[in-house]
């Protein structure tokens, strides 16, 4: 007997959901008319914004690192981002080269960019420079996180490398074209770490350097910080307090993005807040996209979308829009099932619900 040799390749684009659903709905896929299929499309895109009601989708949890900012307590979740799971405020050791190490640029003054003061920066004069720093023969440092603070607005295309000899230079990331915004933090957690000799930013987009820091980060220290409610945050008697670092946030609901609102608020430029948060599946794109779902969830998607058509397709029986409401039912539950963390888990009361 022969298998396929593959799993998880046989591509389903959404125009094979849809033209699936109208059969399902007892239609020939060719009769859709281009309102039909457009009306299948928006039931598809509901569907998918409807699963995050149902709760944590698990191939969308997403993870970023803010550069905190001195005197500044909100921060903006990115678009899509529907709720905090874990936040956490980090601190990173940062290394130092031993005397025969030192700082290495294209130009300007490159000891800027490692001096710990967000206020001086190496202002560089040419395109397409670079910044970096050399740790000293026979000191290879590990690195887990690399930040850099702009100095400058404007689009930047950074490539982050190593080196052990200052001569061959290997990636450890692109960043890709990002717009800088002057005096906020970008950070890029490097996985699974790198540890040599030689570290470097190096822009490739043609604009120049001009860098407040350039951080090269190990060691972090991760503290989970509290979650508020908003009873808890509004009743706080100082909201204006500052510290080194916070201890709680707030999470507001808000249009067109929600806020993480710190407490205390931060004092010190050069720590983070890493947060992991549950965000809205993938638009659907066009018809020819794919769905941005598991395997597991195919059938029940296909399903819950033959339903929500055979409620507007002209000429369809009862019987068949009861019994696809059923068969929705049934693979949601089933891959409901499968999309679960399967830790071991411990029962805690939970009284937010006595307070808005």
């Amino acid at each position: 007997m022969a298998y396929s040799g593959t799993v998880g390749q046989t591509v389903v684009p959404v125009q094979k959901f849809i033209d699936q659903g109208a059969r399902m709905a007892g239609k020939l896929a060719e009769e859709l008319t281009v309102e039909q299929v457009q009306s299948a499309k928006q039931a598809l895109f509901f569907i998918l914004s409807n699963l995050i009601n149902q709760g944590i989708n698990y191939w969308c949890i997403s993870k970023k690192v803010y550069g905190l900012k001195a005197d500044q307590y909100e921060y903006l979740l990115p678009v899509g981002g529907n709720d905090v799971l874990n936040a956490l405020y980090r601190r990173l050791n940062r290394p130092t080269p031993t005397q025969d190490g030192g700082y290495i640029g294209s130009d300007g003054n490159v000891g800027l960019a490692f001096d710990n003061n967000i206020l001086t920066s190496d202002a560089q004069s040419s395109p397409n420079g670079y910044i970096g720093i050399n740790y000293g023969t026979n000191n290879p440092i590990y690195a887990g996180s690399i930040g850099i603070l702009p100095a400058v607005s404007g689009v930047f295309h950074i490539l982050l490398e190593w080196s052990n000899d200052g001569i061959t230079w290997n990636l450890i990331e692109d960043t890709g074209v990002e717009t800088w915004v002057n005096g906020e933090w970008l950070w890029y957690d490097i996985d699974p770490g790198q540890t040599c000799q030689y570290y470097r930013m190096r822009e490739t987009g043609g604009n120049t350097l001009n860098v407040a820091e350039f951080f090269v980060g190990n060691n972090s220290t991760e503290i989970t910080m509290a979650r508020l409610n908003r009873d808890d945050y509004t009743n706080l008697p100082n909201k204006n307090f500052t510290a080194n670092q916070p201890y709680q946030y707030w999470f507001n609901r808000t249009l067109p993005q929600s806020k993480i609102t710190l407490w205390p608020t931060p004092s010190d430029p050069f720590i983070q807040m890493t947060i992991w948060y549950s965000r809205q599946v993938m638009d659907v794109g066009d018809l020819y996209d794919e769905l941005e779902i598991p395997q597991y969830f195919y059938q029940a998607i296909q399903c819950m979308l033959a339903h929500q058509m055979s409620l507007v397709l002209p000429g369809v029986d009862l019987a068949r829009v009861q019994y696809l409401e059923g068969q929705a039912d049934k693979y949601f539950i089933m891959a409901e099932n499968e999309n679960r963390d399967k830790s071991p888990i411990y029962y805690a009361p939970n009284i937010s619900v006595y307070t808005r």
